[in-house]
């Protein structure tokens, strides 16, 4: 009788308070949503769904208009602004005029930049108040002082750079920076490629466009599928790319416990388990190894705001565990079907002998003893 007392202690020890760092095995089939004290349903991996549930695949409701809200019909004004540069090349087509000695009929005088006044200094025809003006008009006003030095004077002029009239990129790119609008009217897709292109993947990128007070964000996707979504940018414009990677989270008896990133869709849960370095030999328990997922629910609103937002979708999660057995070779055929979804949790227990090692381990530890004294000292 005295024998069995010690192990009678132990395993009424072990069952007051086990060490171990997570849950075990069997707290999964008594584990409640906090929310709603409904019990949490554990499902066996070969009727789950092999494809995450997401009505709304795009990643956006229909009501939401993403970057659309803030389309316009690019920036087309080309008045001369203080720290535009300007290239001015003039012409004379005269047999007689200020040409006549020279093979070539044109002149290019350079780039010249508006200064501070408003104003810039050009050969031939002195100083002139440029601010507000248009190119077109600065054109008549150099060819009109070029009258009496040439036959028939022409000019043209061209706006090479407007600081002024700049947007910039930021975020995760390659290449960040503020760039120049031009005729050309620039859209949020050139915007990016001049900015070197995202970094991360279109479906995992989210671009937000700020302007003033108004901002307005869409997924890259989006835009890249949607031409209204890919707007014209005006003066001042910031363009933000977003890293939104979906990402899993394994810990528990894996050999690589932490977040991983991956590209949604595309990644299994055979995958994800390699990514996690497959299970720990002489801790994990093959044959209870979870996934808990918030799964997305959709409904349509009630009745009441149906009048005011038709069609809106509301989405809210439910909690749900999905129970892997690895020692079950059909098991492994379904991991490679079993797609991931965004807040996926891997879990790996531990097996219950490791558990009652650890416990036993305690008990088995010897009381500290003092540490001898340094030589020489007292």
């Amino acid at each position: 009788m005295r024998k069995l007392a010690p192990c009678v202690f132990v395993a009424f020890l072990s069952a007051c308070a086990a060490p171990s760092d997570g849950p075990t095995a069997g707290r999964f089939y008594d584990a409640t949503d906090p929310q709603t004290g409904q019990k949490i349903p554990v499902v066996r991996l070969a009727n789950a769904p092999m494809e995450p549930f997401n009505p709304a695949p795009l990643g956006y409701s229909a009501t939401d208009q993403g970057l659309s809200v803030l389309r316009s019909t690019g920036f087309a004004d080309s008045r001369l602004r203080r720290g535009d540069v300007i290239e001015v090349t003039i012409l004379d087509t005269g047999e007689e005029g200020m040409f006549s000695s020279t093979q070539s009929k044109t002149l290019n005088l350079g780039r010249f930049t508006v200064d501070s006044a408003g104003t810039v200094t050009l050969p031939f025809v002195g100083k002139q108040r440029v601010l507000e003006s248009s190119p077109e008009a600065l054109q008549a006003r150099i060819a009109s002082g070029l009258k009496g030095s040439a036959v028939n004077p022409q000019a043209v002029v061209s706006v090479v750079e407007k600081p002024t009239t700049g947007f910039t990129v930021n975020g995760d790119v390659r290449a960040a920076g503020r760039f120049p609008l031009t005729a050309r009217k620039e859209r949020v897709l050139d915007a990016i490629a001049l900015a070197g292109g995202a970094s991360s993947a279109p479906t995992a990128a989210t671009v937000t466009v700020i302007r003033g007070k108004q901002r307005a964000s869409a997924p890259l996707e989006r835009v890249l599928n949607e031409d209204r979504q890919n707007i014209h940018l005006l003066p001042e414009d910031q363009v933000y790319i977003g890293k939104d990677a979906p990402s899993f989270t394994a810990f528990g008896a894996f050999k690589s416990v932490g977040e991983f990133e991956f590209e949604p869709g595309k990644l299994t849960l055979m995958q994800a388990f390699s990514r996690a370095g497959g299970l720990l030999d002489d801790r994990a328990d093959a044959s209870n190894f979870y996934v808990v997922r918030n799964q997305p629910v959709y409904s349509q609103v009630t009745v009441a705001n149906a009048a005011k937002n038709p069609g809106t979708a509301v989405m809210t999660t439910k909690p749900v565990i999905y129970r892997v057995d690895m020692k079950d070779v059909a098991n492994l055929s379904l991991m490679q079907r079993f797609k991931m979804a965004d807040g996926d949790i891997l879990y790996a227990s531990n097996s219950g002998l490791v558990d009652f090692a650890k416990l036993f381990t305690i008990y088995q530890k010897s009381a500290p003893t003092a540490a001898a004294p340094l030589p020489g000292s007292n």
